[in-house]
C-alpha cells in the first residue's frame, strides 16, 4: 500500500533556504504555490481558467485545485488538517453557498466554527476569500430555495475570517454595467464571461500577499 508522505512546510527549500511555502531549487527561482479550496465556485476552475489565473499572477505561481462541487464548510474542515501541512503561500477559500441551502442547513455558528478550524489548519498561510455572488432565489421542488438574506450572513463570516483586504467581492465586479452575463440559468453558478472578468481581480487580491504590483 502506498503511503502519502507530506513534507512539513519548514522542509520546503527555495534558492534562499527553508521558507514557509513556495518551491524552488538552489539554482532556480521560487514558485509561489496557490491552492483553491472550497465548493463549485472554485471547482469550476478548469485547466483554461487555472492557466488564466497563473498568467495573471505573472507566471511566478502554480495553482492547485482542491475544490469540489457540493462541498460545504464541514467537508472543508474535515480535510483541512492534512492539506495544511503542505505549506501553501496562499489558499483561496469558497464556502457558504452550500452551507445556506435548506437541504443542508449548516447553521451559521457551525459554519463559523468550521471556518475557524480551516483557518487554524492553514496557520501561517495567507487566506483569500472568493465570496459567493448574489444568487437568483430559484425554488427546488420539495427542497426550498437558497436565500440571499441568509447567504449574506455566511458571506460576512467568511469575510471576517480572512479580512476585508483579502476578499474577492464578486458582486462589485459583476455589476450590470460591468459587461458580464452573471449567472448560469440555475441562478447559482457563474458564467464563462463572469469567470473571465473575475480572474484578473482575483489575481490582484492574491498578489497582495507576495508583493505583486496592484
Amino acid at each position: 500500500m502506498r503511503v502519502l508522505r507530506v513534507r512539513p512546510r519548514e522542509a520546503v527549500l527555495t534558492s534562499t533556504g527553508p521558507v514557509a511555502g513556495g518551491t524552488g531549487t538552489p539554482d532556480g527561482p521560487q514558485t509561489t504555490c496557490v491552492m483553491l479550496f472550497g465548493d463549485s465556485m472554485l471547482a469550476r476552475f478548469t485547466k483554461p481558467r487555472i492557466q488564466h489565473l497563473e498568467h495573471e499572477l505573472g507566471g511566478a505561481a502554480t495553482v492547485y485545485n482542491c475544490a469540489t462541487g457540493g462541498w460545504d464548510s464541514s467537508d472543508g474542515a474535515a480535510r483541512a488538517a492534512l492539506l495544511g501541512r503542505i505549506g501553501w503561500d496562499t489558499v483561496v477559500l469558497s464556502f457558504g453557498g452550500n452551507d445556506c441551502a435548506p437541504w443542508k442547513r449548516v447553521a451559521t455558528d457551525r459554519f463559523a466554527a468550521n471556518m475557524a478550524t480551516i483557518a487554524d489548519a492553514f496557520a501561517g498561510t495567507r487566506l483569500v476569500a472568493f465570496l459567493p455572488p448574489v444568487i437568483e432565489e430559484i425554488e427546488k421542488p420539495g427542497l426550498g430555495s437558497r436565500s440571499n438574506r441568509e447567504l449574506d450572513e455566511y458571506r460576512e463570516i467568511l469575510r471576517s475570517v480572512v479580512g476585508a483586504d483579502a476578499c474577492l467581492d464578486t458582486d462589485r465586479i459583476l455589476a450590470p454595467d460591468a459587461g458580464a452575463r452573471g449567472l448560469e440559468p440555475d441562478g447559482l453558478h457563474l458564467t464563462e464571461d463572469s469567470y473571465t472578468l473575475l480572474i484578473p481581480t482575483l489575481a490582484r487580491v492574491i498578489g497582495r500577499g507576495f508583493g505583486q504590483p496592484q
